[in-house]
């Protein structure tokens, strides 16, 4: 897997899909970009934003660029999502309870976007994982692009996630920190729910 850092300093996890192009960009929440990077995503032309967080996560950090007119900002929360699994088996159940009529409307909205759109939840692991696994799929990309696509987000963020866990010891490293079956599990679902 190559590594490959985040394209806004202020995140940990801000990457285009690989698409070969920025038309669709996947990130942890941006909530302290700079203005250099504001300018860096308008000249990119990133302009339509999903924000795939709760409503509370959105209540308790709002997204400064909701309220910038350069930006279209839809709020279009992932079902379910936003807690720690307890368990690999619940974390299979939430990522497949996330492919609903939702979804499909953060499907539509990132397809039909005017310009380049950058969507994203808390981490940019979980929601934001499934929805570019769906998105990449529904594009048209293989299995092997979509889950290494998933898991760099492993590479990127577990710094970030050991850390989280010795400040929350009870929460396992093992069912956070991305694994291709989680993400291969949802494609199998996805693919049995369109047909």
């Amino acid at each position: 897997m190559r590594n490959m850092a985040s394209l806004l300093a202020s995140t940990l996890n801000t990457r285009p899909l690989p698409t070969g192009s920025l038309r669709y960009v996947r990130s942890d929440v941006p909530l302290s970009l700079t203005p250099a990077e504001i300018q860096w995503l308008l000249e990119h032309h990133i302009t339509t934003l999903v924000d795939l967080r709760s409503e509370a996560e959105v209540r308790k950090a709002p997204c400064p660029l909701a309220a910038n007119p350069s930006f279209f900002y839809h709020h279009l929360p992932v079902t379910g999502g936003g807690d720690t699994p307890a368990s690999r088996e619940e974390l299979l159940r939430v990522y497949r309870n996330m492919v609903d009529e939702q979804m499909e409307r953060i499907l539509q909205v990132l397809l039909n976007a005017p310009d380049n759109a950058m969507y994203f939840c808390a981490a940019g692991k979980d929601r934001t994982g499934v929805v570019s696994a769906l998105l990449l799929r529904r594009l048209g990309y293989c299995e092997s692009v979509i889950v290494d696509d998933y898991m760099q987000s492993a590479e990127n963020l577990l710094p970030m996630l050991k850390a989280y866990v010795q400040q929350h010891p009870e929460v396992d490293l093992d069912i956070i920190v991305p694994q291709p079956e989680n993400i291969l599990n949802v494609l199998n679902f996805f693919q049995t729910s369109e047909s």
